[in-house]
């Protein structure tokens, strides 16, 4: 199977909404993975930088069906798969000969129990109160470092029974993941899965 990224044109205005919103965060960096019909597309919202940082990952993914099955693992720059997609191309998805640390660790493939369903207004209203703990922390003309720190502590707190954790709640709400139905969570050897209408983030 070719390493080509080939999308019908609504998978792939669908991808260029939703890497938009993601490019306002994260390391600018979207891991590419298929293995037949449909491709999955993962992006940080934030992630730990190496096994010394102690701080959440948070991980934004969307799976697309593509026009014929390929085969490829691999991670290209955010704005160049977004520009290549609004051009209306085919993408090559490279080889991942050096990787940040985020797209090195791939969630488990099974083992997922379910642990519950969170409403999406209780998701809203847990990432509004997110965004305001994010604020409260912060001293006056914080810096863009400073503001990290501050995000990914909130961002790492458990804010659920079914173990939803604030940053995953922050990102369904910024991705505009969320439609009328609960989120569904579930959790696999460390990470937390929030799957909701348009997407899912992951957590560990």
């Amino acid at each position: 199977m070719h390493a080509i990224l080939a999308l019908d044109e609504r998978a792939r205005a669908d991808l260029i909404l939703l890497l938009e919103r993601a490019a306002v965060f994260g390391d600018g960096t979207v891991r590419l993975l298929a293995d037949g019909e449909v491709a999955l597309l993962t992006t940080p919202l934030t992630a730990a930088s190496g096994l010394l940082d102690s701080g959440p990952t948070v991980l934004v993914a969307r799976a697309s069906r593509m026009r014929g099955p390929a085969r490829f693992d691999g991670v290209v720059a955010l704005p160049a798969l977004r520009d290549a997609l609004q051009q209306g191309a085919d993408v090559e998805v490279p080889d991942a000969v050096a990787r940040p640390a985020w797209a090195a660790v791939s969630p488990p493939r099974g083992g997922w129990s379910h642990t519950g369903d969170v409403a999406a207004e209780t998701v809203r209203s847990l990432a509004a109160q997110a965004a305001a703990d994010v604020e409260a922390a912060l001293p006056r003309s914080p810096g863009e470092a400073v503001r990290r720190r501050a995000e990914r502590a909130v961002w790492a707190r458990v804010v659920d029974p079914s173990g939803l954790t604030a940053g995953q709640a922050a990102a369904l709400v910024a991705m505009r993941f969320l439609g009328d139905g609960p989120v569904r969570v579930t959790q696999s050897g460390g990470w937390t899965r929030s799957a909701a209408r348009a997407g899912e983030v992951l957590a560990r």
